[in-house]
């Protein structure tokens, strides 16, 4: 992709499908970022063929080859948190504190994030039978983080107060995911204003109105339970 400080970076998922890449592509496009995105697509059922991803993934010149990769010059990144910091301070959306405690406490929520996204994720890949007998336990899960996450947010408009950060594109995402699942999902007032505020960012009207957006991809993959 072309950015607008002159850089060359390219974003490549695996399909058309949300997965870990959304919330580095909501921070891109909230940053008025141009980027390219190469698609590596699964096949259809009943084999849902990956040697489209796996054919190159070690000829690619990525030190730790994963998906989602993020090229940017000589630098490749793999990882989405580490591609999040990057692009989050590259674009100036990063906690503006010089105090080390307050940066890594930012680093510590995306983990914990992490943490909530990947309990959802694992429940929309088990099968059929065991989405269904553990639904109900994992949104419960779900809703332990969230008491946490309202705790953390407090009366803050994000979660680094009035500046709006990576992170808070990750938890936008990882929360979206689990009122797919479940609609009745956020139960606190202050996440559910956090919601409605990043929806309303003017900068993410096109990424969430248009229909070409990938806001509208599946969340999964073709051979997951829960897409």
């Amino acid at each position: 992709m072309y950015v607008g400080f002159k850089q060359w970076y390219q974003r490549r998922v695996r399909g058309k499908i949300r997965g870990l890449a959304e919330p580095i592509r909501m921070l891109l496009h909230y940053a008025g970022v141009d980027f390219e995105e190469v698609i590596y697509e699964q096949g259809e059922g009943p084999g849902f063929d990956k040697s489209v991803w796996f054919d190159v993934k070690f000829n690619l010149g990525l030190d730790f080859p994963n998906l989602p990769y993020l090229v940017d010059g000589d630098l490749n990144l793999t990882q989405t948190i580490s591609i999040l910091h990057y692009l989050s301070a590259k674009t100036g959306l990063y906690p503006k504190s010089s105090n080390l405690g307050n940066i890594s406490r930012f680093d510590m929520i995306d983990h914990v994030i992490q943490d909530f996204f990947i309990a959802g994720v694992r429940l929309c890949y088990s099968p059929k039978e065991a989405f269904e007998a553990n639904k109900e336990s994992v949104i419960k899960t779900g809703k332990g983080f969230m008491n946490q996450f309202s705790a953390a947010l407090g009366d803050n408009k994000f979660f680094a107060g009035d500046e709006i950060t990576g992170t808070d594109f990750f938890m936008f995402e990882a929360i979206d995911r689990f009122v797919r699942l479940d609609a009745s999902f956020i139960e606190h007032d202050n996440l559910k204003k956090f919601m409605e505020r990043i929806r309303d960012l003017p900068q993410l009207e096109k990424y969430f109105s248009s229909p070409e957006s990938t806001h509208n991809w599946a969340l999964n993959n073709k051979h997951a339970t829960f897409r």
